[in-house]
């Protein structure tokens, strides 16, 4: 019992230590770029013709409508404005930068509208489809995801669901897509998807096994960082381009299983050494 709550404890302390890290970048980016900007009553800083919003204070809550004439919305512009219940975008946005909308948990209404063409990675981490809904033709809402209107690119999971199954049209997990899903047991990922995106899996802490289908060709920094109860690795074929960090402390990993004769390549691509390497295990594996 000692042992688990110590663990426990590690976990919550590490967790703790990574978010504010983030929360102080994500600060230190919106103070470079807040030097002669406009801010507004509601303490919303924007570009100097305001073509940008750059960022929100984290205390702005109930609706906020964003000025007709705003094109971008800026990365991590609203990020942990936990108390930001609607936002209202207008018809002159064009962009949705990285996480513009991260951590926003009381949100409850917001309409990506038909002017936007361009998405960052996730900018709904945490959102579901309860609170995002989508009128751009450039993007499609389906079953709960956020996909490219060809389906094949998948921006964002909006479910909280314990399973998901990616359908077999996605080519790219893009970055972030079921980041901080911490509900998440299963996902199933189709032969097809060629890319998996930085932290595309992160922070997904119930997530106990993955299989890697023989089409993915990379596995971007930090794809599965931080999978807590992560234990099993499949992989069902090679993966020319993999981050040495596309498992970082997945602490509870203790079986990467390779196709023979890959055994090798996975330890130097995940830069291993002798003490763990005795996890990498070659076996025949079924496509």
């Amino acid at each position: 019992m000692k042992e688990d709550k110590k663990t426990i404890n590690d976990i919550l302390k590490k967790s703790a230590e990574r978010e504010d890290k983030f929360e102080n970048l994500v600060l230190n980016l919106a103070l470079k770029k807040i030097k002669g900007a406009q801010k507004d009553d509601e303490g919303v800083y924007y570009s100097k013709k305001k073509k940008h919003l750059i960022t929100a204070s984290k205390t702005i809550e109930g609706k906020y409508i964003i000025p007709e004439g705003v094109q971008v919305i800026d990365e991590n512009a609203f990020w942990g404005c936990a108390y930001l219940e609607e936002v209202v975008i207008p018809a002159s946005v064009i962009e949705i930068g990285n996480e513009a909308f991260s951590r926003c948990l009381s949100l409850k209404s917001l309409v990506i509208p038909k002017s936007v063409t361009v998405l960052g990675n996730n900018p709904f981490v945490g959102l579901t489809s309860d609170e995002v809904t989508c009128e751009s033709e450039k993007f499609i809402i389906e079953n709960k995801m956020l996909y490219s209107a060809d389906k094949k690119t998948l921006y964002s999971c909006l479910t909280d669901a314990a399973m998901v199954i990616i359908p077999k049209s996605v080519e790219v997990i893009q970055d972030l897509a079921f980041s901080r899903r911490r509900n998440l047991k299963k996902v199933v990922i189709p032969e097809g998807v060629r890319t998996i995106g930085s932290d595309a899996f992160s922070d997904c802490d119930a997530l106990e096994e993955v299989t890697i289908p023989s089409t993915v060709e990379t596995i971007e920094s930090y794809a599965f960082a931080e999978c807590d109860r992560l234990r099993t690795v499949t992989f069902v074929g090679e993966v020319k381009d993999m981050s040495r960090r596309a498992f970082s402390d997945c602490d509870q990993l203790r079986h990467i299983y390779v196709p023979v004769g890959n055994r090798e390549k996975t330890i130097k691509q995940l830069h291993f050494s002798e003490e763990n390497d005795d996890i990498v295990i070659e076996k025949e594996v079924e496509k």
